[in-house]
C-alpha cells in the first residue's frame, strides 16, 4: 500500500531537508572557500539526505523525518560544545538561533504528521485498514454518491476509505456526508493525501461552507472523541 501526500508543499520539505546542509555551510565558510573537497562531500551528502527525506515523506514514510532531526541535532552539538568551551559568543548565538528555528519548523512538521487528513495511520502489517464501525460515510463524485468508511477524523479533516477506485486530482474539493446515530453531517474537503492499497483512501482537509456546517462538524468530532472512537 502507498500513501501520497499533497498537503505539505514540496518546497517546504526541500528547504527543511536542506537545513542540516545550510547549518554546516553557515559554520564552515572557510571549508567552502579553501577546502573544496571537504565542501564537495558535505554538499553531496546533504543533497542526498534532502532527496531521500522529501521523496519518502511525500510517500507517507513519516519516520524519515527523524533522519533530519538527528542530522540537525548532531550538527548543532558539534558547533555548540566548542563554542561554549572557547566562549565564542558569536558562534554560540548563531547555534542557539539555529536550534530555535529547527525546533519551530520541527513542531510545525509534527503537527502536520498528526493530522487525520494526511496520516491514516495504516501500517503494512495491519492488512486491510479498519474504519469506525458506528459512522456511515459517503462522498460525492460527480453526480454520484459513493459509500466510504471513516478511518480517522479530527477538527482539521478526515480520512475516508473507498471500496472502489476512481479518478482524482490533488487539491480537488470533494463533498462528504457522515452519519452518526442517525444524525447526518455534511461538509466539503480539499484532497490533501491519497492512499493506494486494498482500498482507495482520500485525506480531506475540512473547509466549512458556513458557520452551521462548521459547528455540525466540530460537534461530531467532539462526540466521537468523547466516546473513544
Amino acid at each position: 500500500m502507498r500513501l501520497r501526500i499533497f498537503g505539505v508543499p514540496k518546497y517546504i520539505l526541500i528547504a527543511y531537508g536542506l537545513f542540516p546542509l545550510m547549518l554546516w555551510s553557515a559554520f564552515h565558510l572557510n571549508s567552502i572557500y579553501y577546502h573544496r573537497e571537504e565542501a564537495f562531500w558535505a554538499f553531496g551528502f546533504g543533497i542526498l539526505v534532502c532527496s531521500i527525506f522529501t521523496y519518502s515523506f511525500r510517500r507517507g514514510i513519516f519516520l524519515i523525518r527523524y533522519l533530519i532531526y538527528a542530522s540537525i541535532t548532531f550538527e548543532i552539538l558539534v558547533e555548540l560544545l566548542p563554542s561554549v568551551l572557547e566562549r565564542d559568543f558569536a558562534t554560540l548565538g548563531g547555534t542557539l538561533l539555529a536550534l530555535l528555528v529547527s525546533i519551530g519548523v520541527g513542531a510545525w512538521l509534527e503537527g502536520k504528521v498528526g493530522t487525520a487528513f494526511l496520516n491514516p495511520r495504516a501500517t503494512w502489517f495491519e492488512g486491510e485498514p479498519k474504519v469506525l464501525p458506528k459512522v456511515r460515510a459517503r462522498i460525492r463524485l460527480g453526480e454520484t454518491w459513493v459509500p466510504a468508511g471513516l478511518r480517522r477524523i479530527d477538527e482539521r479533516g478526515l480520512f475516508l476509505l473507498l471500496d472502489a477506485g476512481t479518478n482524482y486530482k490533488k487539491g480537488q474539493k470533494i463533498e462528504f456526508e457522515l452519519t452518526y446515530l442517525g444524525e447526518p453531517v455534511q461538509g466539503e474537503g480539499k484532497l490533501r493525501a491519497c492512499f493506494l492499497g486494498e482500498k482507495l483512501g482520500f485525506g480531506l482537509q475540512f473547509y466549512p461552507k458556513d458557520l452551521y456546517h462548521f459547528n455540525q462538524y466540530t460537534t461530531l468530532v467532539k462526540r466521537l472523541r468523547g466516546e473513544g472512537l
